[in-house]
């Protein structure tokens, strides 16, 4: 068994402490070590150091290399160019040339867990269901009618025994309505976008359901690596189209009931945006107010500051996200965390790019 851990994400929505060199991934949010970090310690209850691999940006893979001295420097792969999940896994999977019968877990570097040995375990039951053939995904039970995440349906349980199920099918990100309906109906979950599968299980739904991109893969695998050789990846990959595993593989898979899911409760939040982050940092320490930096304060609730040397002090404020950095101030709206990512399209226009 082995580990690939997607770590090529932007963090757009964590702007201004998330930029283009310094991704969310790479950043101490959550604690005193980043959340890619928190990840790869996190598989190491499952896994040996040699099983587990990154794959990232070219851009990124020494700043990874040197968070993760614990892997070898082999085993962080550079992604030549952006183009989803999908192509990210298929390329990680080829690139790490394991044997075709082994058990792969795919995962994102970004998200926080507190409760790590139930996220282990909740692992090792999906490894077994993947060992049997299924394609397999870990489903988040929900605390509440989230409507920034998609949902998994669930339907037959596998075995009596086990919570493990087939999905009925994905839901796109619901309407308040419709995920207060999901949360009252039960049986619906979270979509973590946390994967487990044999490869070769994996590699046929790519052939199955993304022809393009595993005839892309079979060339990639061919490519001699000699130097320079990414240069040739990246031009069979340029004609490929992006595409979410979701999409492009589990919808489908979960449509000829190949699809399995493994419920997960472990304090899960893909901290997606300043309110997630507020929200799971909220819940596991057990208070309203959430700061870092040097900060003071005087009866604020719900609120988040991400601050450094510079004092920020508050006084009375309810539902707010401030974040200050050396060279740019948020401060919105907790509820309205989400419409960062918009607004650097007007960054970029009216102040620069040096902002982003």
């Amino acid at each position: 068994m082995f580990a690939i851990v997607m770590a090529g994400g932007s963090g757009t929505r964590l702007w201004p402490l998330s930029r283009r060199e310094t991704p969310k991934q790479l950043l101490p949010l959550t604690g005193d070590t980043s959340l890619l970090q928190q990840t790869v310690a996190r598989l190491g209850g499952v896994l040996e150091p040699r099983d587990i691999y990154v794959i990232t940006s070219q851009a990124h893979v020494r700043p990874t290399q040197r968070q993760l001295p614990q892997l070898p420097e082999e085993n962080v792969l550079g992604e030549p160019l952006a183009r989803s999940t999908a192509v990210a896994a298929g390329l990680a999977t080829v690139l790490t040339r394991r044997e075709s019968d082994e058990v792969a877990l795919v995962l994102p570097a970004d998200h926080f867990v507190a409760d790590e040995k139930a996220f282990a375990d909740a692992l090792r039951e999906a490894a077994r269901a993947a060992e049997r053939g299924y394609l397999v995904t870990l489903g988040v039970v929900p605390t509440h009618a989230a409507t920034g995440y998609g949902y998994i349906k669930a339907g037959t349980r596998l075995h009596p025994a086990v919570p493990t199920a087939l999905v009925e099918r994905f839901v796109e990100k619901p309407d308040p309505e419709r995920a207060a309906a999901f949360l009252e109906e039960g049986s619906h979950y979270w979509n973590a976008g946390i994967f487990v599968w044999r490869v070769y299980a994996f590699r046929q739904a790519v052939e199955r359901f993304q022809p393009a991109l595993s005839a892309a893969l079979d060339r990639v695998a061919a490519v001699h690596r000699t130097p320079g050789w990414m240069t040739e990846v990246r031009t069979i990959l340029e004609a490929v189209p992006a595409i979410t595993i979701d999409v492009g593989i589990a919808e489908p898979a979960a449509a000829e009931g190949r699809m399995a899911v493994v419920p997960l409760e472990a304090g899960w939040s893909d901290i997606g945006s300043w309110s997630a982050l507020l929200e799971a940092l909220s819940t596991a320490s057990g208070a309203d107010l959430v700061a870092s930096g040097h900060h003071l304060d005087r009866g604020s609730h719900r609120v988040l500051v991400h601050g450094g040397d510079r004092l920020v002090v508050t006084v009375g404020l309810e539902d707010l996200i401030i974040v200050d950095t050396p060279d740019a101030l948020l401060v919105c709206h907790r509820d309205r965390a989400e419409e960062i990512k918009p607004v650097l399209d007007e960054i970029a226009r009216t102040a620069g790019e040096r902002y982003l």
